[in-house]
């Protein structure tokens, strides 16, 4: 039930045609400042008031009707008060807790420039007391000599400070402890200080007087966190974060795991499309400006990319992320495979296997790197990650990324291609395929191109390569209709190392070669034979040849079947475990080369055992040695 403010009306003064008057005029002002505070002015003009009365009343003269009001307003100052304006214009004001309306004055004791002008007096402050006098007679105290001295002030380290010391060292150990109270860490560092025994003799007991026993070594102080090294601070940190689930981690970055970004199935499905509608791996900056509208300048963008990344980092059914650390590009099942489909990605996982084994320069790489391109990655469009390229290129940027997507640009040509880095794994090298087409149109094998990295962006790369005048050279090439190397002439405009050209003047055994088998091609042994009948010197003869080259000279043509290195070629030359293969006494770095075959035949043949029992036995040529003639 909603009850009502009882409002008690005030005793009017004057006749009663008077009184009758101001209650009215009263009623009118109250009810017209209904909402007003009890205490706030409600003004009325005269003339409203004298046009309002007349129009109930019916026909009053306005003048007499304004005096009445006057004469009746007047006479109860103490509810009305009345104002005229230079105009000629008269009001009157009332409150509706019935009282006149009374000015309120300002306050400025609180203002600002009455509390510059005169501040407030400050108290002053209490005496200092009096510091507690020792008396003189401590001060004459006896010394006794042996006795361990008190450590100093400045040598003790509070409660805190051994908080701290904890803290930095379980940092400088690599892992970060689980928080531990003040009181458990000073008693873990206690038990491990090992109390000094003074030798026999340095303590002496008095009569009369207690030996103060032997204080502690003081605590060493803790060095500042700033003098660690960042390696140590950036593995406690990912370590500690890492086991915390309040934080979400994609690769290096952690963010608030609330604050995280959702995606629905629906969202899910709209980025899957989207990247099979453009045909290959997107970023999450075209992710999240294409499809859900976000602009770079906004204050949370850096915020939704993590979001994006990590929701998408979760669906490993759906999306695979094949970026770097600075671009991040994500794939998903359905795209078009980058690279050659002559040979599967297995089979060349397997060829560069021995490139895990090539040792790294020791310089760190630079902005470039120069590479000198071969038959076999110019066949198959591939980039090794040999040991000066395996540091130039990035690494993986998360724990279960197998292959990389990477943008190489040509200035010269003013395109640009998509190449994708197979990480090495256990078993398996690692290189970068994609350059089918790039090789084919411009480039040929012994063609000598350089690298650059772009800035602020390791998923991007620049291919340049020095031109020349157009040289037509007939190159080995694979015709693979014949299934056989052919030498077919080619213009080219790109700079050639003619250590590694194969060309017909050079190399005319080449011409109608048939290329090994995968089972010929697993074995470095076959190969590198292959290429000695191709390619070297026969110093012997036709029936009995032996073949002699250096490995310089037989690197390039080795390089046909498989990736080789020159370590490797000198490695398998030099092993014992292939006999055909003997260095030249007189040739330094030379190496001769006999077929299994002939090095089989030049051997003394090993007689059987029945054939050396036969030969110690004397019998007689006419001994017939028929059994079953003999018996009958």
């Amino acid at each position: 039930m909603q009850q009502t403010q009882a409002v008690a009306t005030p005793a009017f003064e004057g006749t009663d045609e008077e009184r009758q008057l101001a209650e009215q005029v009263f009623t009118l002002a109250r009810f017209q400042g209904r909402f007003f505070a009890a205490t706030a002015a409600i003004n009325l003009r005269r003339d409203d008031l004298v046009r309002f009365i007349a129009s109930r009343d019916g026909g009053r003269d306005p003048a007499a009707l304004a005096a009445a009001l006057d004469a009746a307003l007047g006479r109860n100052r103490a509810i009305f008060s009345r104002s005229e304006t230079d105009d000629g214009v008269v009001s009157y004001a009332t409150t509706r807790a019935g009282t006149a309306p009374v000015p309120l004055g300002e306050d400025l004791a609180h203002s600002l420039p009455e509390r510059f002008l005169n501040p407030p007096e400050v108290a002053p402050p209490p005496p200092p007391k009096p510091a507690p006098r020792i008396p003189d007679a401590w001060s004459q105290r006896p010394t006794f000599d042996g006795l361990l001295e008190e450590p100093e002030e400045g040598d003790l380290v509070s409660p805190a400070g051994l908080a701290a010391l904890g803290e930095i060292a379980a940092v400088e150990a690599g892992t970060v402890a689980e928080p531990a109270t003040t009181d458990e860490l000073i008693a873990a560092i206690a038990a491990a200080d090992v109390a000094a025994v003074p030798p026999a003799g340095t303590a002496a007991v008095l009569e009369g007087v207690e030996a103060r026993p032997a204080p502690r070594p003081a605590v060493e102080q803790a060095p500042a966190i700033g003098s660690l090294p960042a390696e140590v601070l950036r593995a406690a940190l990912a370590e500690r974060l890492g086991r915390d689930d309040r934080f979400a981690q994609f690769g290096d970055r952690y963010y608030n795991e609330d604050l995280v970004d959702r995606y629905s199935r629906g969202d899910l499905r709209r980025i899957r499309e989207y990247i099979l509608e453009v045909t290959e791996p997107l970023s999450d900056d075209a992710l999240l400006q294409d499809l859900f509208g976000r602009r770079a300048n906004d204050p949370s963008y850096e915020a939704a990319r993590f979001s994006i990344n990590f929701r998408l980092s979760r669906e490993k059914r759906d999306f695979e992320f094949v970026g770097t650390r600075d671009s991040r590009l994500w794939a998903t099942g359905g795209l078009a495979p980058i690279g050659t489909t002559l040979r599967k990605a297995s089979d060349l996982g397997t060829d560069f296997r021995p490139f895990l084994d090539e040792p790294a320069p020791d310089a760190p790489p630079g902005t470039s790197v120069t590479h000198t391109l071969t038959f076999f990655e110019w066949t198959y469009g591939l980039l090794p990650l040999d040991g000066s390229l395996r540091g130039f290129f990035p690494q993986p940027y998360l724990e279960d990324q197998k292959t990389a997507v990477l943008r190489f640009e040509v200035p010269q040509l003013f395109a640009t291609f998509l190449a994708e880095l197979r990480y090495p794994t256990a078993n398996r090298g690692g290189y970068l395929v994609g350059f089918d087409e790039f090789y084919r149109e411009n480039l040929a094998p012994g063609a000598v191109m350089t690298i650059d990295r772009t800035p602020n962006n390791d998923g991007q790369f620049v291919i340049r390569y020095a031109t020349t005048a157009a040289r037509e050279v007939r190159i080995l090439q694979l015709d693979d209709r014949r299934n056989r190397y052919v030498f077919r002439p080619q213009t080219s405009y790109a700079q050639l190392n003619e250590d590694w050209l194969l060309a017909e003047s050079r190399f005319p055994r080449l011409a109608g070669a048939k290329p090994l088998e995968d089972r010929e091609r697993r074995r470095p042994e076959v190969v590198i034979g292959t290429a000695f009948e191709r390619a070297a010197e026969n110093v012997g003869t036709k029936s009995a040849p032996r073949y002699w080259s250096a490995p310089e000279e037989l690197l390039p043509v080795v390089n046909i079947e498989r990736p080789f290195t020159l370590r490797l070629l000198r490695e398998t030359l030099e092993s014992p475990q292939f006999p055909q293969f003997t260095a030249d006494p007189d040739t330094p770095g030379a190496f001769f080369y006999e077929t299994p075959a002939s090095t089989t035949a030049a051997r003394p043949k090993k007689r059987s055992a029945p054939q050396e029992h036969e030969d110690d036995l004397d019998l007689d040529p006419n001994l017939d040695l028929d059994t079953d003639n003999n018996e009958e």
